[in-house]
């Protein structure tokens, strides 16, 4: 079930995407269009502004969301549906996207709803309702599956001699939970692949943390530690808390080396996961090797430390160098002055 943090924030999300920036951005007064669900008399709990459904199997219904054109001229919406994902920063993503992945999905959103209204475009002022078929699956689930109804309007083409402009795209993003035959309270988290990744051109090691169950998992910590194999040095940690992972998604979990070179070799993660009253840990070996590491530090941004130690222990063998030498050299002398005294005294 949804935390009550999206309860309060309803489910209908304005996300403000950018060509060459991430993040939230924009106001209904900027975007141009609201949306509004329209109730279904299927809904389970009725005072969330999401779509939260209880239906038999193989049974259909229809879900009607009203889309309003808010600007002072015409708009173009795209409309898509897409199976709920978890993006790497802990949030649960409603609408496409290439980060998103998922896993052991009993049923896939995007084929259980459909629609013809792909595309409508709506005259200043006006309001649409598009329509949106839900058919279950005939065989029954556990759990459940969970989508998102996405609405998009694509930025204008914008004359720049900028190659850094920046064009915004504007979504809403409706959610949509489907109730199957009996709730789940336990999930099944695993530990896939770890590797060496890059973000915004900081170096970074992923770890694909795998909810392989048809339930939410709500307030996740994550403790993450990272050692040279069989080491006992920690050489990176990391803490992480208020997360939350989609029913049968990865969550790529990012670790950030921050400003480091990445340097190649045998290591071992350590990572401790909690959610509520659930609690995992997880001991996994990896790799990284030079030609990854090599690829990656040579995009990163990486600051270059000066390694006192190397200078110190360098500036002193230089000088018990020199002491060497000068002590040969006065040696050499006394053995040179004591030889012609000798020849002297004949």
């Amino acid at each position: 079930m949804l935390t009550k943090k999206w309860w309060q924030l309803g489910i209908v999300l304005l996300i403000g995407l950018a060509s060459l920036s991430w993040g939230y951005s924009g106001s209904a007064n900027t975007v141009g269009f609201e949306v509004a669900p329209v109730a279904s008399k299927y809904q389970v709990d009725k005072s969330v502004s999401y779509y939260d459904l209880k239906l038999k199997p193989g049974q259909t219904t229809t879900l009607k969301v009203r889309v309003t054109n808010t600007s002072t001229q015409e708009v173009t919406v795209h409309t898509g549906i897409a199976p709920a994902t978890t993006n790497p920063n802990g949030v649960v993503e409603y609408q496409a996207t290439t980060a998103g992945k998922n896993i052991d999905l009993p049923a896939n959103a995007s084929q259980l709803i459909t629609t013809t209204d792909d595309k409508l475009t709506l005259a200043k002022g006006t309001s649409k309702i598009v329509t949106f078929e839900v058919k279950m699956p005939a065989d029954k689930y556990d759990g459940v599956v969970v989508g998102g109804l996405s609405f998009l309007k694509k930025a204008a083409k914008q004359q720049s001699k900028s190659a850094m402009a920046i064009k915004n795209q504007y979504a809403y993003s409706v959610a949509v939970v489907l109730h199957g035959d009996h709730p789940l309270t336990k999930n099944h988290l695993s530990l896939g692949k770890i590797d060496a990744t890059q973000n915004n051109g900081y170096n970074q090691i992923s770890l694909a943390l795998q909810n392989r169950t048809a339930a939410f998992l709500n307030q996740v910590k994550t403790d993450v530690k990272i050692y040279r194999r069989g080491g006992h040095k920690v050489l990176y940690k990391q803490s992480k808390q208020h997360g939350q992972i989609a029913p049968n998604s990865i969550y790529d979990l990012p670790l950030r080396v921050e400003r480091d070179a990445l340097k190649p070799g045998k290591y071992t993660a350590k990572l401790a996961v909690t959610s509520k009253k659930q609690h995992w840990t997880f001991t996994k070996d990896f790799e990284i090797t030079s030609d990854r590491a090599k690829q990656l530090n040579k995009t990163a941004v990486i600051e270059h430390h000066v390694n006192w130690w190397l200078w110190i222990s360098l500036g002193l063998l230089i000088v018990l160098l020199l002491l060497i030498a000068w002590y040969i050299h006065r040696k050499q002398q006394r053995i040179k002055r004591l030889e012609e005294q000798l020849k002297d005294k004949q």
